[in-house]
């Protein structure tokens, strides 16, 4: 692993921890001075890599899976809100194990907001109608309604 301020690349593992329920591996690095390195710490994240499908957008285009994509809409969507964030990831590590058990190697972006919807409807209504409100295709207002009457428990 290259050091990321001078590039050195002759790094010591100091400290090695496991994290996220030992979904990851969290290792402290030393750069080596005595290979001409600065002697800074950094820190760098191991985890498994999975086989995600292919995301296709609504445009046809097709994107390889992001995380940090749909970390950052349900970050927006449950601002200042009483959503934890240990709760996102749990979501997200589900949503890409799911993802990578499924035969089809293509998923659509409906689909992912979908399950982004599915969970937030679960954990914080608001924060489903922010991210509604944001990712939704909706036509008109009496959608945007009807979601609203579907939340409250108001039927249709």
């Amino acid at each position: 692993m290259r050091c990321p301020y001078c590039k050195c690349p002759s790094t010591k593992v100091v400290d090695s921890r496991e994290v996220r329920g030992g979904e990851e591996i969290r290792r402290r690095r030393l750069c080596d001075t005595t290979e001409g390195g600065c002697g800074h710490r950094f820190t760098t994240f191991e985890r498994l890599e999975l086989r995600l499908p292919v995301v296709v957008k609504r445009d046809g285009g097709r994107v390889p899976f992001e995380r940090q994509k749909v970390r950052n809409g349900l970050l927006r969507a449950t601002w200042k809100r009483r959503v934890r964030e240990d709760e996102i990831e749990a979501f997200l590590d589900d949503l890409e194990r799911r993802l990578s058990e499924n035969v089809s190697r293509e998923v659509t972006t409906q689909e992912i907001g979908n399950e982004a919807v599915k969970f937030l409807a679960r954990v914080d209504p608001v924060a489903c109608v922010r991210f509604q409100s944001v990712y939704g295709d909706f036509r008109s207002i009496d959608e945007f309604k009807k979601l609203l009457n579907e939340l409250s428990g108001e039927g249709e």
